[in-house]
């Protein structure tokens, strides 16, 4: 496990542009990349009842997979009747989510689609970085998910920097706890008790980005869930 405990301005991308924000390198490549979204499903609207499961998940009290999680199709009732949206995407799918640095596409049966992505152990993170695109069609306060796993070092190789949109500079620290794949909601840890993550989104294009903090921690799919207006 080798660990990066402050990215900075030097090894983070800021948000350009007026409309929208990209990182330098994703703007280096956008004009060579397909329509990202003539292919995507609409947002999905499901009933996450998810639970913060870290720290101190448990894989077995996950019963039939992971209950109450939206595995990309389906919609119920949530609490109280309402309705929450849903959008996953695969972390290695290469149309909306783009890798950089040592981020390797890996194989994994147990994964969702059979890959998922990390920083093989041993390399430092830098610039390290996973950035996913969603398509917001409705505006309204949203929260991140992510289905993960630690690396081979249980208990270290276990957190991210978090960024939605590029922004903040140093990125929100997340840390996770459990060796098998799991959803989990994505909080800030570095608070004295850790509290998800919540933004408010506008309809558009908005990016998620899993920076590299601990070489090993596995990604698997991110996702973001409407809670309401």
């Amino acid at each position: 496990m080798n660990e990066s405990s402050n990215i900075g301005a030097a090894t983070r991308r800021r948000a350009v542009g007026d409309a929208g924000r990209a990182s330098p390198a994703r703007t280096a490549v956008a004009g060579v990349r397909p329509p990202r979204w003539a292919a995507l499903l609409p947002v999905l609207a499901c009933a996450c009842s998810l639970q913060g499961l870290s720290p101190g998940w448990d894989a077995s009290s996950a019963s039939g997979g992971e209950a109450g999680v939206s595995s990309g199709a389906g919609a119920t009732g949530g609490e109280g009747g309402s309705i929450r949206e849903s959008i996953e995407i695969e972390a290695e799918n290469g149309d909306l989510c783009t890798l950089y640095g040592g981020f390797t596409r890996m194989k994994d049966e147990k994964a969702r689609g059979g890959y998922y992505v990390a920083v093989p152990e041993e390399l430092d993170c830098t610039t390290d970085q996973v950035d996913c695109l969603f398509q917001i069609t409705k505006a309204g306060t949203y929260r991140i998910t992510a289905r993960v796993a630690e690396g081979p070092e249980k208990g270290t190789d276990n957190s991210w920097w978090i960024r939605v949109d590029y922004e903040p500079e140093e990125g929100y620290r997340y840390d996770m706890t459990g060796s098998e794949f799991h959803v989990d909601i994505v909080s800030d840890t570095e608070l004295p008790e850790a509290k998800p993550l919540t933004f408010e989104l506008d309809p558009g294009e908005h990016s998620v980005s899993f920076g590299c903090r601990e070489d090993g921690a596995r990604l698997d799919w991110v996702g973001l869930v409407r809670l309401g207006p």
